[in-house]
């Protein structure tokens, strides 16, 4: 099973069996939609409610004949259990198949930036363009141009949401005039730059270029404010699980065994199962409105008329 791919098709087949609820997403998903060549993990969206059922499984796979091997890895993220998944933590796992190929595995209880009525996926479980495209809009710049890529797709197959994926002017005042007034208004609501072309005689490229960068900065930094949170919840953990006597890890040892030991030490050493309780959204989107006026000098008008609302960006 030494194709990515053939293990995708496995794993998924091993979930539907198992009554798990499921969408692939981040990186294969772009492979999937044309927009990437290749990715080294997988990412999948559980439904948090059906993480016991994953933990059964995956003994089930540690027990098969011939057994794979399934470890967490050492990289930051939480235990697999709903107690810290449904609260926007991710769990990395290693699942070696019985040819002794290592599959990293990438798993989300709550995907950053997914409305839960936004959550759907294909017959094949692939999550949409458009949830992918929201997941893909973190403070990485190299992942706008799958936003964008994904949002012309969108507009392709005659979906609405290309006008909130959307990031040069041409497609997007195209999309814009295309669109009935009914979706406007309704998508207005959720990216609020989409108002300016209400205006009569229509804005310049330029400007709207602008209101553009300054829209995708809120985006990244909002995110950056956010994923922070997070690594220094896990650090702080992971400063004082290493002081224990005899600590490890990650460990050879059965899967049931690594996840409670993982467990106790969560919440033996305070890894919180929500970090994004200890800042406010309000406050998240504050501090990073005011990184973006200090790097483009944003007036309050223009950050008013992007900035997207607090549901967009933290649902």
């Amino acid at each position: 099973m030494s194709a990515p791919l053939d293990f995708l098709k496995t794993f998924a087949d091993q979930l539907r069996q198992g009554g798990i609820r499921f969408a692939i997403t981040s990186g294969m998903a772009c492979v999937h939609y044309g927009l990437q060549q290749t990715t080294k993990d997988s990412d999948w969206i559980i439904a948090p409610d059906d993480l016991g059922k994953l933990r059964d499984l995956l003994v089930r796979l540690e027990q098969a004949a011939p057994p794979w091997r399934v470890s967490y890895r050492q990289i930051f993220g939480a235990p697999l259990d709903v107690e810290f998944m449904a609260h926007g933590w991710t769990s990395h796992l290693l699942l070696t198949d019985p040819e002794g190929v290592e599959h990293k595995v990438d798993l989300f209880g709550k995907a950053p930036r997914v409305r839960p009525e936004d959550l759907a996926v294909d017959a094949d479980g692939w999550a949409t363009r458009h949830v992918v495209a929201q997941m893909k809009r973190t403070d990485r710049p190299k992942d706008w141009p799958i936003v964008h890529g994904l949002g012309r797709q969108l507009g392709e197959h005659g979906r609405p949401e290309t006008l909130l994926h959307l990031q040069e002017y041409d497609a997007l005042l195209s999309a814009w005039q295309d669109a009935d007034a009914d979706i406007r208004e309704r998508l207005a609501l959720r990216r609020p730059l989409l108002a300016i072309f209400r205006s009569a005689p229509l804005p310049p490229q330029d400007r709207v270029d602008r209101l553009l960068l300054i829209e995708r900065l809120i985006w990244e930094r909002v995110n950056d404010q956010r994923h922070g949170l997070y690594t220094r919840a896990w650090k702080d953990f992971y400063r004082s699980w290493r002081k224990e006597e005899g600590w490890a890890w990650p460990v050879i040892e059965p899967f049931p065994t690594q996840h409670h030991r993982l467990l106790r030490a969560a919440r033996t050493h305070g890894l919180p199962p929500n970090p994004l309780a200890a800042l406010s959204r309000e406050e998240m989107v504050r501090l990073a409105t005011a990184k973006v006026a200090s790097l483009t000098a944003a007036t309050e008008s223009e950050l008013a008329q992007v900035r997207p609302p607090l549901d967009e960006m933290l649902p």
